[in-house]
């Protein structure tokens, strides 16, 4: 039986309680979090860890009048839960049901919708800025009201977080960064920073002996005083050499910590004392992932992100029958690395997620991942080309655009021939919309000696990859969705892992022949034209299905004879409709395209929000019978309707 958690519906109904209460309410949120998350699916790991530190937060801070910046946002589960989100928390992800990440729509309390990594620094140090400019600190009494960044030991390695702190600690603005150190993001954090403050951890014995000589020197009698003063000035010179937290002050902030991240009344006491904070200030904080359950705490990765299953039982381990297009990635780029030994894997943080895990397994020195650092990740792909090996980048299409400055200068414009594997393209679902890949076809289709590929299927996945293997006359790109396939035909296939010398992927490819209209498909979009080519056949239309392949350049000479004779033509695609295949061939064929009806069917030009893909599509109308209505209302309109019947 609850004791405090139904009766808190807002922060200010957590503040009315005694102090003494809080482990009991985090005992209560932790246990109701792992109950909704084990029903909805969400992110589950990652904010089992977070309970004290966001209940000690939301206790001592006045939120929404203090104001609270989250990184990434997949931490706020228990944020959404104090400030009036509880009962909301089983739609989480879900069609029309709240977002997984902060959303300014949904409450006062969210400052910013966050998806990405490396943010908050920058955004508190914005707000705090703002606020002394607009409401002036008065003498004696400091600022009107505090701000806060929250932000993990995976996303302070992004480059804009290090931006913001020599910004900040420049200006000497007064607000906190709370680092909250899981020693994880989704995968295990690697480089020096994660080395740096896995430092620090071990460095609270330090400072816990420290403690207890100074008491010890306290008691003796006039010796201990002499004694004291020529500790402190041997331990001011030694102080780089016995803790790392000059690395922070050196920015400009003061270091503080580390911290238990699960002393929930600690953090209180901490907390109280830093609202009254002059300087920018770091303050580190210690938390495990899973923090309260023991499989989560056991195997973080695995329950970063679920799906609904049983808390007693834990997520099934029975194999899966069919395979996300990620795996489908790693298993065919491990299988290439055993022929091409100059064959290397950039991902940023993204092991798991990108399907690499037996890759990294099999070939560690050939596997780098550069952490949440996108724009080096990109530059660095670019240098491994330069020198001579056959780099492949696998990344999520919404976390390339982070890396398009490096992509442009660091790739393209030097011709380099590095791989790109964009991951997510198109709608992701749960995710919502800062992480849709609907934006990857118009910001790479204008640049120049870059090749964009779309696989259709998880078999033109694998041989798309096979291709780009072999192939060094420029960048490459392959952009395929969050969806999954049977892999029955890879073994086969992979045994003699070598382009068939009649495979062209810059050639489209017909998958269904028909005489009357034509529907040219981008990508996973190619099922969803046969889908309307068949309805259509019951009302005798013939319908030429066309997968498209390549993207940028467009094969228009192949496609102008595709066309020919048909007296309509229709796109489809994966991607919003500005700047997406459906322009990019009204922009090359436009002469051809003027003599016939022509439409293109992509997501509407909004943030697409988050919920189930099939819920999605169907409201931007690219579910097959929306698209099935359309095309037969323009042929009625356009009085072809009729001619095509009189043909059949």
């Amino acid at each position: 039986m609850n004791q405090y958690i139904d009766d808190i519906h807002s922060p200010e109904d957590l503040r009315k309680l005694p102090e003494s209460s809080l482990p009991q309410v985090c005992r209560e949120i932790r246990e109701f979090l792992l109950q909704s998350v084990s029903r909805s699916g969400g992110h589950l790991a990652s904010n089992l860890g977070t309970v004290e530190l966001t209940v000690a937060m939301h206790y001592v801070y006045e939120s929404p009048k203090d104001k609270i910046c989250w990184d990434v946002g997949h931490q706020t589960y228990v944020h959404k839960i104090l400030t009036g989100r509880k009962e909301a928390l089983a739609s989480v992800r879900k069609t029309g049901g709240i977002s997984g990440f902060p959303k300014i729509s949904e409450s006062p309390h969210d400052h910013y919708n966050t998806g990405h990594a490396g943010t908050s620094i920058s955004q508190a140090f914005g707000e705090a800025v703002a606020r002394d400019i607009l409401h002036p600190p008065e003498q004696g009494k400091g600022s009107a009201y505090s701000v806060l960044a929250v932000i993990g030991d995976a996303s302070i390695v992004a480059g804009m977080a290090f931006e913001a702190m020599n910004h900040a600690g420049f200006l000497r603005t007064p607000f906190l960064v709370v680092l909250n150190d899981n020693e994880m993001s989704i995968s295990n954090n690697v480089g020096a920073i994660s080395y740096r403050l896995n430092s620090l951890i071990t460095n609270r014995m330090v400072r816990k002996w420290r403690r207890a000589l100074f008491r010890f020197l306290h008691w003796l009698p006039v010796i201990g005083t002499v004694m004291e003063r020529l500790f402190l000035r041997f331990s001011s010179s030694m102080k780089s050499m016995l803790t790392d937290h000059q690395f922070f002050e050196e920015l400009g902030f003061r270091y503080l910590g580390p911290m238990d991240g699960h002393d929930v009344l600690q953090l209180v006491k901490i907390f109280r004392r830093l609202k009254s904070l002059d300087e920018p200030t770091l303050l580190h904080v210690v938390t495990r992932k899973g923090k309260g359950y023991d499989p989560a705490e056991k195997d973080p990765i695995r329950y970063h992100g679920v799906t609904p299953f049983v808390p007693a039982d834990g997520i099934s381990s029975i194999p899966a029958a069919r395979w996300g297009f990620s795996k489908f990635v790693g298993t065919t780029l491990t299988r290439l690395a055993e022929d091409n030994t100059r064959l290397t894997v950039i991902t940023p943080a993204m092991i798991e997620g990108s399907g690499l895990i037996e890759f990294a397994r099999k070939f560690p020195a050939r596997l780098f991942d550069a952490g949440i650092a996108e724009q080096h990740a990109t530059t660095f792909a670019g240098a491994l080309a330069k020198a001579g090996t056959d780099p492949f980048l696998c990344i999520y299409s919404t976390f390339l655009q982070r890396g398009y400055d490096q992509l442009i200068h660091d790739i393209c414009l030097m011709n380099l021939p590095v791989r790109l594997v964009i991951d997510r393209a198109g709608c992701v679902g749960g995710d919502g919309e800062t992480h849709q890949g609907l934006y990857d076809i118009a910001y790479m289709a204008a640049l120049p000696n870059i090749k964009l590929l779309s696989a259709a299927t998880a078999q033109d996945l694998v041989e798309m990859l096979i291709f780009m293997n072999e192939y060094n006359e420029s960048a490459i790109s392959v952009r395929f969705p969050r969806t999954d396939a049977v892999a029955d035909f890879l073994p086969e296939r992979l045994k003699e892992a070598k382009p068939d010398p009649s495979y062209n992927p810059f050639v489209p490819k017909v998958i269904r022949d028909g005489k009357d209209i034509a529907i040219l498909c981008e990508g996973i979009m190619t099922q969803r034209g046969v889908e309307v080519a068949e309805k259509l056949s019951q009302l005798r239309i013939s319908t030429r299905v066309i997968d498209l392949r390549c993207i940028h350049p467009l094969p228009v000479e192949e496609l102008s004879a595709l066309f020919a004779g048909h007296k309509a033509v229709f796109t489809i695609e994966n991607h919003t409709r500005r700047g997406g295949v459906g322009d990019l061939l009204a922009a090359q064929m436009k002469t051809q395209l003027e003599s016939v009806t022509y439409e293109s069917f992509a997501f509407n030009d909004v943030p697409v929000d988050h919920g189930s893909i099939p819920d999605i599509e169907k409201e931007h109308g690219l579910d097959a019978a929306s698209i099935y209505s359309s095309i037969l209302a323009l042929l009625k309109k356009n009085n072809l309707f009729d001619q095509i019947a009189r043909s059949a």
